[in-house]
């Protein structure tokens, strides 16, 4: 038995665990700690018993009970790790090792189970131990002769274990030199049934193999449901603490008689013991027996039995089952519904330990619908998830759902981001997050669409602002061309979500032309948020340039020299206004607009008119407004190719269809997502420009004419009107301007030119305190 003991001990007495409890009395001589043994620090339970008489009698006891605790291998029977026998300080010592217990008077009295609750459990528990003494009575023809609340362990999964083998005798083998008569003396009177009291062991060979043991279950029962241990053999008659259902029972255990004593076994077949709980639980156990169709019926029946089982059973036993079951494959996905909802009534601490490890496992499952179960509920338990976890054995599993033929399941995938993306490293989201986000923001369903742009503004704290300064702007204005009206408002709202990466330059240049267009969307809730953000970063502009005024001000005060915004200033003032300039890229952006839509008018015969908003603008001024000769503003012919609406052009621009993949922000870039240096250049020149003064006119400065032999034309409004470039490229410098015409003089009409009948326009100077003539119609 002891063969072991020197490989284990080694050349010294050291054990080869450590204790890490207090020892406490179990039963008999047997003391009980906790520990953990020193290769792999698993928990174990250490026993202790120890004597300097090496022919003491309860060592005798003691080794005939770990020698048949090793043989014995039943589910509700103590598991055997190891026994040593040890010399320490002049004491014969010996130690059983086995699986982690909690002696039962120990855990009843640190229970929080009350009430119907604890008679529930105590039933369960009850039943388990019958099992257990039908096994070896009936089955091994064994004679335990100890059953009472000492020689029950409860395990860390609530199950009820029997131990205290020290007596443990063949049926046919009692007599007066058996461990069943040798060591009775370990046993109190009134564990101890009459012929065994009195020494009548021919009467125990003679009566059944359970007549002892079912005394000693009636003894239990009376512990087990009075609440405290039996003291004397009196209390067995008390049967006003047995529930009524068990009261017949009890006292078929409890006969005078040993032949009449009721068998374990079918106190067991009766059912009184098998209530909801003990079926539920024994089921589980029992499911890799059971068909498809069983399993499928239990599990849709389970969410509506959970409440009924105690909180801590449901914890520590069904968990671990539940778990057991979907890892091997033995329960349908449903079970993980209950799974999640057991866990979500542990603590942060426990649910780390005991469900974490799980889900882990089960998301490595084939099985698509244990991995979405898993995505339905992750708001239950992400939080718990390590990062450490997530990024090297989770994140894998799930990012296969980004490419998943099922729409509902890519989804899933995408909303599990929320908690998941966090806690992964900043390569993995730049390397492959945001691979999958690209790909799924050109996707066909469209709500994918405006959850990806959702996701991505939630994200956004979580990447570095390099990358955010490359993706986010190119991501969020993709969204703002789809024909999907809530990806179109996700993307409004992600980009004032966003705004602390987004500098002045990107709102003057990308953000408020992008979103002009959709302050007239057909949808209210797109127009709406498309004025909010309108409203926003022109709030932020304005600070910007209250930001340069402040810093050119402040230039000019220590002596510097003026810079571009002040000039600017000054020279807008002195050539017209502001306004002017404003005024003359509002209209370029109109002809460039009318000239996408329809072909420019031209004038045939000698009767064509100019007019529209950049004839008004360009002629502005004092001397316009006065003109008698010219044409009003409501006599001007229009069009008739004139452009659409701005809702019909909105419209006719946008498609339901998604956008293709080769739009917005571009995967296949240098970093995947970078925007053309160039581009970006470009546009900071551009909006740079519209900031520069404009050169002053020289006063003295010959117009332009004719050679001297043809007559000069009269000033007109719109000089060069059809040899300017097109919208948006730089305009052709003028040789010279006009003189300047004094306030309150009439401008000359328009005349005609030549036989082709062509028109040809003069020079219209602006006054720098007057507004064009057509300016409120425009």
């Amino acid at each position: 038995m002891f063969a072991r003991l020197t490989a284990l001990v080694g050349s010294g007495n050291s054990l080869p665990l450590e204790v890490t409890g207090e020892p406490s009395l179990i039963w008999g001589s047997w003391t009980h700690t906790s520990g953990k043994w020193k290769a792999d620090g698993s928990a174990v339970s250490v026993f202790r018993v120890a004597s300097s008489n090496p022919s003491d009698p309860k060592l005798a006891a003691a080794r005939n009970g770990t020698k048949r605790l090793r043989t014995l291998r039943h589910p509700n029977v103590l598991i055997f790790k190891e026994t040593l026998e040890l010399e320490e300080k002049g004491e014969q010592v010996i130690y059983l090792i086995t699986e982690p217990i909690v002696p039962l008077a120990e855990f009843l009295e640190s229970t929080t189970l009350t009430g119907t609750d604890r008679q529930e459990y105590l039933t369960m528990g009850f039943h388990a131990l019958v099992a257990a003494v039908s096994f070896l009575n009936i089955d091994c023809s064994l004679i335990h002769g100890n059953i009472c609340s000492g020689a029950i362990a409860v395990t860390p999964t609530l199950d009820w274990k029997l131990c205290g083998m020290d007596l443990l005798t063949e049926h046919a083998q009692v007599g007066p030199a058996s461990p069943l008569a040798a060591a009775a003396w370990l046993v109190a009177s009134q564990y101890k049934p009459g012929e065994v009291g009195r020494g009548e062991w021919e009467a125990v060979r003679a009566a059944p193999p359970w007549a002892v043991d079912a005394w000693g279950l009636g003894c239990l029962m009376q512990e087990l449901y009075s609440g405290h241990a039996l003291e004397r053999l009196e209390d067995l008659r008390r049967t006003d603490v047995i529930p009524p259902s068990l009261v017949q029972w009890y006292q078929k255990l409890l006969s005078s008689t040993p032949a009449r004593r009721l068998s374990p076994a079918r106190l067991v077949e009766s059912g009184v013991l098998r209530t909801s709980l003990v079926q539920l639980m024994a089921f589980l156990e029992n499911l890799a027996l059971k068909d498809s169709q069983e399993k499928d019926a239990f599990f849709k029946r389970l969410p509506s039995l959970l409440p009924s089982v105690p909180t801590p059973v449901a914890q520590r036993k069904l968990l671990p089952l539940l778990a057991g079951a979907l890892e091997y494959g033995g329960a349908p996905h449903a079970a993980l519904g209950t799974l999640l909802t057991i866990g979500e009534t542990l603590p942060p601490e426990e649910q780390a330990a005991r469900v974490v490890p799980i889900i882990a496992k089960l998301f490595a499952a084939s099985d698509r619908n244990i991995r979405r179960g898993l995505l339905e509920n992750i708001g239950a338990y992400g939080a718990s998830l390590p990062e450490a976890l997530v990024e090297e054995q989770i994140f894998s599993h799930v990012a296969t759902g980004f490419t998943d033929g099922n729409p509902y399941l890519r989804e899933l995938t995408l909303k599990s981001m929320v908690i998941l993306g966090p806690k992964l490293s900043q390569k993995t989201l730049n390397q492959v997050l945001l691979k999958h986000l690209a790909k799924l923001q050109v996707d066909e369903e469209p709500s994918i669409r405006a959850n990806t742009t959702v996701l991505l503004g939630t994200l956004a704290t979580h990447l570095s602002e390099a990358t955010c300064r490359k993706v986010l702007l190119n991501a969020f204005t993709r969204a703002l061309r789809d024909g999907f009206p809530p990806a179109r408002a996700a993307g409004l709202r992600a980009i004032i979500a966003t705004a602390k990466f987004h500098s002045p330059e990107d709102a003057a240049t990308r953000i408020l032309p992008a979103i002009g267009a959709l302050c007239i969307d057909p949808v209210a809730e797109v127009r709406a948020s498309a004025l909010d953000c309108l409203e926003h970063f022109s709030a932020v502009l304005k600070a910007h340039q209250q930001d340069l005024t402040a810093r050119a001000e402040a230039s000019t005060a220590t002596g510097g020299g003026p810079t571009a915004s002040s000039s600017g200033a000054g020279s807008a003032t002195a050539g017209g206004g502001l306004m002017t300039s404003l005024g003359w890229a509002a209209s370029s952006l109109g002809l460039a607009r009318a000239g996408a839509a329809s072909p420019v008018p031209t004038a045939a015969g000698g009767s064509g008119q100019v007019g529209g908003p950049a004839a008004g603008g360009s002629g502005s001024g004092a001397g316009a407004r006065a003109a008698p000769a010219g044409p009003t503003p409501s006599e001007r012919p229009r069009s008739s190719a004139a452009p659409p609406s701005p809702p019909d052009t909105l419209a006719s621009a946008r498609s339901q269809q998604p956008l293709g993949a080769d739009e917005g922000w571009d995967e296949d870039d240098a970093d995947g997502l970078a925007e053309h240096e160039e581009e970006l250049a470009a546009r900071r020149r551009l909006a740079s420009a519209s900031l520069r003064p404009a050169p002053r006119a020289p006063v003295q400065a010959k117009p332009r004419g004719p050679p001297s032999h043809v007559a000069a034309p009269a000033p007109s409004s719109g000089d060069d009107w059809f040899d300017q470039p097109a919208a948006g490229a730089a305009p052709r410098p003028r040789a010279a301007l006009a003189p300047r015409r004094a306030a309150g003089t009439a401008a000359a009409a328009p005349r005609r030119s030549g036989a082709g009948g062509g028109m040809k326009l003069g020079v219209s100077k602006l006054a720098s305190d007057a507004k064009p003539a057509d300016f409120d119609e425009w």
